[in-house]
């Protein structure tokens, strides 16, 4: 029972340090963090990242086009993350590319992740 106890909490605070909105998880756009987050999203919905293909960033957001594997085959599918204190944020289009939207996404990325 006793190393139960002392395994509980070690667990739960590698979770905490590992999750997507942790306080551990870093905002700065490099493939590698973006990368990261996109396989937390992915974890989320039983798909898999193949790979990223494209990133462009800019004042605290980022536009991502990745591969991803799933039961259904495979897609590339884009990934609007905004960066917040805690890390990077899925966002929906809808939200980001709303004009007047708080969430409005920066302009010099408004013409590759906004549908037309």
């Amino acid at each position: 029972m006793r190393r139960t106890l002392l395994i509980l909490p070690a667990l739960l605070l590698a979770s905490a340090l590992t999750g997507c909105g942790g306080s551990s998880v870093d905002a700065t756009c490099d493939v590698a963090g973006v990368t990261d987050e996109v396989e937390h999203i992915l974890m989320d919905a039983d798909g898999e990242l193949g790979e990223v293909t494209s990133l462009t960033c800019t004042d605290g957001w980022a536009y991502a086009t990745a591969t991803v594997v799933n039961d259904r085959g495979e897609t590339e599918d884009p990934f609007l993350l905004r960066g917040s204190d805690m890390g990077w944020i899925l966002t929906s289009e809808i939200e980001a590319c709303s004009e007047g939207s708080p969430l409005a996404i920066a302009e010099e990325l408004r013409d590759i992740a906004c549908p037309k």
